[in-house]
C-alpha cells in the first residue's frame, strides 16, 4: 500500500514549511526542480509499503539483458533537489498558475519491471580520481541512511534520485544505486504525488523517468507505473509539463528539461510543442527563467543560471533548439569567474558547487571545453583531501565558506545533508557526463576508497585554515582538493571570463598535507584560545550540523 498521509491540508501546511527551511536557510543551495517531500506518518527513516511487487536487487548473470526503452548509452546528470518557494514565504514570487485539467490523466499504470542489481565489474580498491572517490563519498552516504536520504524529519526522494543518477555518470557505485532505486521503484507515488494518488507533480514523474532510463529499467513499469504515459499525460496543449495538484501547479524549467530528456531517451520522443514552450522560456540576453510562463520571458532579471543549464542540456539532447542552446552557453560562459565558479539566482547568487556542477555539464553539452574544464578545477578544489576525517574525504563543499567551516573543525567535521547535495550535483560535472547520456551499464559495483598515505588528523586544529587562494588569469587549481595542494578552498566570486583560456585537467590527486603550521612560540597560546574560541562559535550557527 502506499504511504499513509495526513489530511491534505496538514500535508501541504508541512511541505511549506519545509520548503521554508530550506530557503530561509543561509547555507543550502535552493533548487527548484520539484515538489517538496511528502509527509509520512510513521518514523522519518520508514520505507514506503510497496504498491506493487518489486523483485528484490540481485546481481545478473553475464548473458542477462536488461530491459530498456532507452537507445543512448553515455551519461547525464541531476539536479539538486530543493523544493520549490511557496508564495507564503518572504521574497518568493508565485508561479503562473498552469493549465492543468480537473480531470486530467493521473498516475498510468505499468507492469514491474525487475531493477538490476550491479554488473558483474570490480573496479580499483583505492584512488586519487576526484569522480570516482566523490562517489565514494556519496555511495557511503546513502548506505548510511539506509539507501533514501532523509531530510528535515521526511523522505527525500529527489535527493535519492540524484544519488543514482550521479553514481550511474561515475561508473561506479552501483550496489548503492541498485538498492536506491528499488526504494523509488517501491512506491513512485509517494514521490510523485506525496503518496496521493491523485496529486501528480510534472518533475517527479520526469525525474524518474531519467533513473529508469539510467538504471536500464523499463519506463513504463516502474514499480508498477508507466512513466512515460504518465509524463505525456501531463503535457498541456502549450507544451507544458503541469502539475496536477489541488495546491497549484508549480511545474518549472527544471521539470520541463527533465521531461525533453527523459522522453527523448526513452524512445516516445519530446514533442515540438513541449520543445518550443522550453525555449519561450529564455530571456533576451540568453539566460532561462525557473519559473515558466505561457508568455515566455521579456526580462533579463528573470533569469537563472541553474535553469539555463538544464534547458541547455535539454535542448541538445532532445534536438530543435541548437540555437536558443548556443545562446544559453554564451550567457553561462558571461557568468563564470576566472576561477572556473558560477553562482546561480537570488539567495544562491554566490558562486557554489551545486551552480558550477550544473554549467559544468551544459559547458560539456554544448563543446565548450575550455569553461568545462574550468568549473571542473573549481569543483575539485572543494574536494574534501586527506587532512580531512575520513567520512569526509571526496565529497564536495557548498562553497569556499564551506570548506573552510569543515576544514576549521578539523576531526570533529562530519557530513552534513549540504554535503551530500554539493556532492550529487558536482558529480556529473567531475565525472565529464552531460546530460542526457547518464547510464549505469559497465559500471562498477563498489567505488574505490581515496587513495590516503598520510592519516587523518586526531583532534581539531589549533589554528585557523590558510587564506583561501584563487586562481588567476584563467588558470585554474592544479590540485584535486586544493590550490597547489595544501587543501585550501578557491575564492569565492570572480569576475565574468567570457573567453576562457584553455587549461589542461588537473590530474585531481588529493592533497596529501595536514593543516599543521609552524608558529612563534609567543603566540601559540593565543592562536589555541582563538581557534578553540572559533569552533565553538561555528557549532553554535549550525555550521557544521
Amino acid at each position: 500500500m502506499p504511504i499513509t498521509t495526513r489530511a491534505p491540508l496538514a500535508r501541504h501546511l508541512a511541505a511549506a514549511a519545509l520548503a521554508g527551511a530550506l530557503v530561509l536557510a543561509p547555507t543550502t543551495a535552493v533548487f527548484a526542480d520539484e515538489t517538496p517531500s511528502p509527509e509520512v506518518s510513521s518514523s522519518a527513516t520508514a520505507t514506503p509499503e510497496p504498491s506493487g511487487t518489486v523483485t528484490p536487487v540481485e546481481t545478473p548473470t553475464p548473458s542477462e539483458s536488461p530491459t530498456e526503452a532507452a537507445t543512448s548509452s553515455a551519461s547525464t546528470t541531476s539536479t539538486a533537489t530543493q523544493p520549490p518557494p511557496t508564495p507564503e514565504l518572504p521574497g518568493a514570487s508565485a508561479p503562473a498558475p498552469g493549465t492543468a485539467a480537473k480531470d486530467a490523466p493521473t498516475l498510468v499504470s505499468g507492469g514491474t519491471a525487475r531493477v538490476l542489481g550491479p554488473q558483474a565489474l570490480t573496479g580499483p580498491a583505492t584512488s586519487t580520481d576526484p569522480a570516482l572517490i566523490a562517489a565514494h563519498y556519496l555511495e557511503q552516504q546513502l548506505v548510511a541512511s539506509g539507501n533514501l536520504f532523509i531530510n528535515f524529519g521526511f523522505p527525500d526522494y529527489g535527493l535519492t534520485a540524484d544519488a543514482v543518477l550521479a553514481l550511474d555518470a561515475a561508473g561506479t557505485g552501483q550496489v548503492a544505486a541498485a538498492a536506491a532505486t528499488a526504494v523509488l521503484a517501491k512506491d513512485p507515488n509517494a514521490y510523485t504525488g506525496f503518496g496521493d494518488p491523485a496529486e501528480v507533480y510534472a518533475g517527479s514523474v520526469a525525474k524518474l523517468l531519467n533513473v529508469a532510463v539510467a538504471q536500464k529499467i523499463d519506463p513504463t513499469a516502474f514499480g508498477g507505473v508507466n512513466l512515460v504515459a504518465t509524463l505525456q499525460g501531463l503535457e498541456q496543449g502549450t507544451g507544458r509539463f503541469s502539475d496536477v495538484s489541488q495546491y497549484g501547479d508549480y511545474s518549472n524549467t527544471f521539470g520541463q528539461s527533465f521531461a525533453l530528456i527523459g522522453l527523448h531517451r526513452a524512445g516516445a520522443g519530446p514533442s515540438s510543442a513541449a520543445v518550443a514552450y522550453l525555449i519561450d522560456q529564455q530571456c533576451p540576453a540568453g539566460g532561462f527563467q525557473l519559473y515558466m510562463s505561457d508568455t515566455g520571458c521579456t526580462d533579463d532579471t528573470a533569469a537563472d543560471p541553474d535553469a539555463t543549464a538544464m534547458a541547455v542540456q535539454a535542448l541538445l539532447a532532445a534536438g530543435g533548439g541548437a540555437g536558443a542552446a548556443s545562446d544559453g552557453l554564451d550567457y553561462l560562459t558571461s557568468r563564470q569567474g576566472s576561477d572556473g565558479g558560477v553562482g546561480g539566482a537570488g539567495l544562491t547568487s554566490s558562486v557554489n558547487a551545486n551552480s558550477t556542477g550544473l554549467a559544468g555539464q551544459a559547458f560539456l553539452a554544448g563543446g565548450r571545453s575550455a569553461q568545462a574544464r574550468l568549473a571542473v578545477s573549481y569543483l575539485e578544489a572543494l574536494q574534501y583531501g586527506c587532512s580531512f576525517p575520513a567520512a569526509l574525504r571526496g565529497g564536495i563543499a557548498y562553497d569556499s565558506a564551506t570548506f573552510a567551516s569543515q576544514k576549521e573543525a578539523g576531526a570533529t567535521a562530519t557530513p552534513s545533508d549540504q554535503d551530500r547535495r554539493s556532492t550529487a550535483q558536482a558529480l556529473l560535472a567531475l565525472a565529464g557526463t552531460p546530460l542526457g547520456s547518464v547510464t549505469s551499464a559497465g559500471s562498477d559495483a563498489v567505488a574505490p576508497e581515496p587513495a590516503c598515505t598520510t592519516p587523518a588528523p586526531t583532534q581539531s586544529p589549533s589554528t585557523s585554515p590558510n587564506p583561501p587562494t584563487s586562481s588567476t588569469g584563467g588558470t585554474p587549481p592544479t590540485s584535486g582538493s586544493g590550490s597547489n595542494g595544501t587543501d585550501n578552498p578557491p575564492a569565492a566570486g570572480g569576475g565574468s571570463t567570457p573567453d576562457v583560456v584553455p587549461v589542461s585537467k588537473p590530474s585531481g590527486s588529493l592533497a596529501q598535507t595536514g593543516s599543521d603550521l609552524i608558529l612563534p612560540v609567543g603566540l601559540g597560546a593565543l592562536l589555541v584560545v582563538l581557534g578553540a574560541a572559533a569552533v565553538l562559535s561555528s557549532r553554535r550557527r549550525g555550521a557544521h550540523a
